[in-house]
């Protein structure tokens, strides 16, 4: 029953919020296709000494798994390290539509903060877009932090 719960959370803790407030972060373009970089204004949070929040990738053009099932949007949830300019990311889902709705079509489990592989962003990168859009609200005092204590009461 323990193990059927923790999957349930697990599950919950990876999905954005039913009312996600999605921004264009940024957008690419070639001949081929477009590829656009949105962020949950919900779901920016303070998680020990990074920010975490919720991103969209999503492709004008299908995209295709690896049992070439096609999608064209992911979900995953990023780690941010704004003071040595690293990101990390965990708990991608994948969906057949530009919108993120319903069952994805695969979806990885998020892993712990201290079992993510931090890689610095590359200048110029789509990394480095998300990390300068997200880090800005870095010393901004409405976000909230993930807490597991209960208010005194």
């Amino acid at each position: 029953m323990k193990s059927m719960l923790a999957s349930l959370v697990m599950v919950v803790l990876t999905q954005p919020a039913l009312g996600a407030e999605w921004k264009l972060i940024s957008e690419t373009e070639d001949k081929e296709k477009t590829v656009s970089w949105y962020v949950d204004m919900t779901s920016i949070v303070r998680e020990e000494e990074y920010l975490r929040a919720f991103l969209r990738t999503t492709w004008s053009v299908p995209q295709f798994g690896p049992d070439n099932t096609p999608y064209q949007s992911s979900t995953y949830l990023n780690y941010f390290d704004c003071g040595s300019g690293r990101i990390a990311y965990t708990g991608n889902a994948y969906y057949r539509a530009m919108e993120p709705a319903g069952k994805p079509l695969h979806q990885e489990t998020e892993n712990p903060v201290e079992k993510l592989k931090f890689q610095r962003v590359k200048p110029g990168s789509a990394g480095e877009a998300r990390m300068k859009f997200v880090c800005k609200f870095h010393s901004k005092n409405f976000l909230t932090q993930r807490s597991m204590t209960s208010p005194a009461g």
